[in-house]
């Protein structure tokens, strides 16, 4: 066993070795221009639906999958090197499953959200996603469907973060399509 004091000494040097080596807990891309990204900013999501106030938790489901999955500091759009921009295009309810009565018993959420990212220093588009996420909801728990609405933005959000920054960290190490 090792003595006390030698366990927070070896935790700062293992921790001191991996600072060394590169080692990153998230994406941080190069630009393309050869500049590394040390900031990004979110922009509240524009709302083209007939679903009131749907961009304010997107915008916080979006802001939290940066916090994760990002090694860039959260700033302002304004001041952020990357500024991650969309709308939210389409909005419907679907009818989900039905009992061999044909009674409902789930109704479908789908969402269209489109994303772009900018380099904000030149005004040039880094990428741009689109995706869409479908939430199924059974109607016989009141309350179920805004929880699992919010389950549903936090999946775009994460396809949206990790789709752009992803593709900009890795596109140029990725190998040539035949």
């Amino acid at each position: 066993m090792l003595p006390r004091r030698i366990l927070p000494t070896l935790l700062l040097l293992g921790a001191a070795v991996a600072s060394a080596c590169g080692y990153r807990a998230g994406l941080s891309p190069a630009l393309p221009d050869g500049r590394t990204a040390e900031s990004i900013g979110i922009e509240i999501f524009g709302n083209e639906t007939l679903l009131p106030n749907i961009e304010q938790p997107l915008h916080a489901a979006t802001s939290d999958s940066a916090r994760r999955f990002l090694d860039l500091e959260l700033r302002s759009p304004r001041r952020a090197d990357l500024v991650l921009r969309g709308s939210i295009k389409d909005f419907q309810r679907r009818e989900g499953a039905r009992t061999p009565d044909n009674l409902f018993v789930e109704t479908r959420d789908v969402l269209l959200i489109e994303a772009t990212l900018v380099d904000r220093a030149r005004g040039v588009t880094l990428g741009s996603t689109t995706v869409e996420t479908v939430v199924g909801s059974a109607i016989d728990v009141p309350g179920r469907e805004p929880v699992q609405r919010e389950r549903g933005l936090k999946v775009a959000a994460d396809q949206i973060v990790l789709s752009l920054l992803a593709d900009l960290e890795y596109r140029d190490s990725a190998p040539p399509l035949d």
